[in-house]
């Protein structure tokens, strides 16, 4: 227990600061669905004001699309804004200037889902009181729950923020979640399903608020750090390095912020850890087979390749590393000969062929509830998602391609905030900590030039970890982000503490460097929270201390 303390600490730290400031319970969760174009409702905020914005909250962008108009005495009516949710699950606005007491909402565009409107007067960020809220319109006749436009007023917000709305692809992911619990058809198809089922989960418990759909991420980001210890015990056998690789991964900048937002990069990285780490576990088991570790490395490696096909890079890797395993047993050791064919491979394909292609089936299951769809579609979807990557021709202004990642040429801008003070921003940016991804670059050199670095039976584990799901992405021509690096990351880290074990075990001397360099990585982490975070933070500080190259954009304006 003793030896757990550390990883424990470091655990419960990296949940806490994960936690802090993750995102609001309070947004609007009830919503109109209007089914009939000509739909009419008229607010009476009490008395004649200049309104000079209209908030307004959407749920699933459907083309919904609505018309406001305005009147002082309820007689004659001025055309108003047109009100068009074009975010999901976030609020958005209409700047203007409307005088009038009454404001009536009519639908252009039906079956939309809004959730919430607040009026703001001119110089004003309070919402003004509804007086009431009156359906006008007998034919057609206004769809029920209209009065769910108006019955969350204390949350309504003059500015969108991260903490209570989506930002960047939880548009996609967030979204995808609710849909798969509502039984909806599913907007995000690109991917496999586990991953947002695993979001839904979080949705199920708190809401389908910023807390519910990012919580699952915070929990397997947390939970990335255990398990990293784990991997890296066996590797740099001693528990003075595991524990200094654990604490370069607890302050990784892209572990942090990716655990933060409600997409599924985590998830693919948890997943590809616990199959390495099982499958660590069989290659360093000599004296018999250990069928439990295969099992789970196969479970590990179907739910991630039910999460991201990305994961299949990692699977690429994990074949090699059996298989030169298994010949050196085959040659070495009678006892094995005599298993292989009646037992081992068969556990092997049961383990990673058929238990993954099951994983992988049956996360489909919410596709094959939705009204209309049917088992036979989950084939059709196979079908567009490898389409949609294989000809894929966009572009992006963070786009990076892959030998940029490693040195953080470009870092990807997810979120800035708006409404703050002047000269204050609220940024999130994922990339690496820089002491991290540069110094891993320099030990991989290291490692191509110093023969003696190579040393040790576990560094091609380590390294077949990383190049496996880093070189595929050489010769993938579609558009990649520096956040495609992500799983190649607690390889760097691995690497990193074999190069301070190898300086050590050279002299006793170099022992201070990791509590120098660890400082460094700290301090590095500290300096970048604001804007790894969202958190408000001085537009020149930014400029000053954290944005180093003219690539890294954290910031428009200020």
């Amino acid at each position: 227990m003793k030896k757990w303390l550390p990883v424990l600490l470091l655990t419960f730290f990296s949940f806490g600061i994960s936690l802090y400031n993750l995102g609001s319970r309070k947004v609007p969760e009830t919503f109109w669905e209007p089914q009939r174009k000509g739909e009419t409702i008229t607010v009476d905020l009490g008395e004649v004001v200049t309104v000079g914005r209209i908030a307004f909250f959407g749920g699933i962008v459907r083309q919904g699309t609505y018309r406001a108009e305005y009147s002082e005495d309820g007689s004659t009516w001025s055309d108003g804004p047109i009100i068009k949710p074009e975010w999901v699950f976030r609020w958005e606005h209409c700047d203007g200037t409307w005088r009038g007491r009454y404001f009536k909402i009519i639908v252009d565009i039906p079956r939309g889902m809004l959730g919430e409107i607040g009026f703001f007067e001119v110089g004003q960020r309070n919402p003004l009181s509804v007086h009431a809220v009156l359906p006008v319109s007998a034919f057609p006749e206004v769809s029920e729950g209209f009065e769910n436009l108006f019955d969350e007023q204390d949350m309504v917000q003059y500015f969108h923020s991260y903490l209570t709305g989506t930002y960047f692809d939880e548009i996609y992911h967030a979204r995808t979640a609710y849909e798969h619990l509502h039984r909806l058809e599913p907007y995000e198809w690109t991917h496999p399903p586990l991953g947002k089922l695993v979001i839904a989960l979080g949705i199920a418990l708190f809401g389908m608020n910023p807390l519910g759909f990012r919580i699952m991420g915070v929990i397997f980001g947390t939970l990335l750090i255990p398990l990293f210890y784990l991997l890296a015990r066996r590797l740099l056998q001693g528990e003075k390095h595991a524990l200094f690789a654990t604490f370069l991964f607890t302050f990784e900048f892209m572990r942090f912020v990716q655990a933060r937002i409600a997409t599924i990069d985590t998830y693919v990285v948890f997943f590809i850890l616990g199959a390495y780490y099982f499958l660590l576990r069989y290659l360093q088991r000599r004296d018999r087979i250990d069928y439990q570790a295969l099992l789970f490395s196969g479970i590990f490696f179907g739910c991630g390749a039910a999460t991201k096909w990305t994961v299949l890079y990692a699977g690429l890797g994990m074949m090699v590393l059996f298989f030169l395993d298994f010949f050196r047993r085959f040659r070495e050791k009678a006892w094995f000969k005599e298993v292989v064919w009646r037992k081992l491979l068969p556990f092997c394909l049961l383990s990673f062929v058929l238990i993954p292609v099951s994983i992988y089936a049956l996360s489909y299951i919410p596709y094959t509830l939705v009204p209309g769809h049917s088992i036979a579609d989950i084939w059709r979807y196979q079908k567009q998602m490898y389409h949609y990557h294989k000809d894929l021709k966009a572009t992006h202004p963070f786009a990076s391609p892959w030998w940029q990642w490693p040195i953080i040429v470009r870092p990807i801008w997810l979120y800035q905030g708006e409404g703050l003070s002047k000269g204050m921003i609220s940024s999130i940016v994922s990339m690496g900590n820089p002491a991290i991804w540069w110094l891993g670059v320099l030990v991989l050199l290291a490692l191509l030039f110093f023969t003696e670095l190579r040393q040790g039976s576990l560094l091609p584990f380590i390294l077949l970890g990383f190049f496996s799901q880093y070189m595929p992405w050489v010769f993938v021509p579609r558009i990649t982000f520096i956040y495609h690096y992500y799983g190649c990351v607690p390889f760097l880290i691995l690497l990193i503490g074999v190069f301070f074990q190898r300086l050590e075990e050279r002299s006793s001397a170099y022992a201070c460097l990791i509590w120098v360099y660890s400082l460094i990585v700290v301090v590095l982490f500290i300096m970048f929270y604001p804007i790894l975070s969202g958190a408000v933070v001085s537009q020149n500080y930014v400029g000053q201390f954290v944005q180093w190259l003219p690539s890294w954009v954290f910031y428009v304006g200020g």
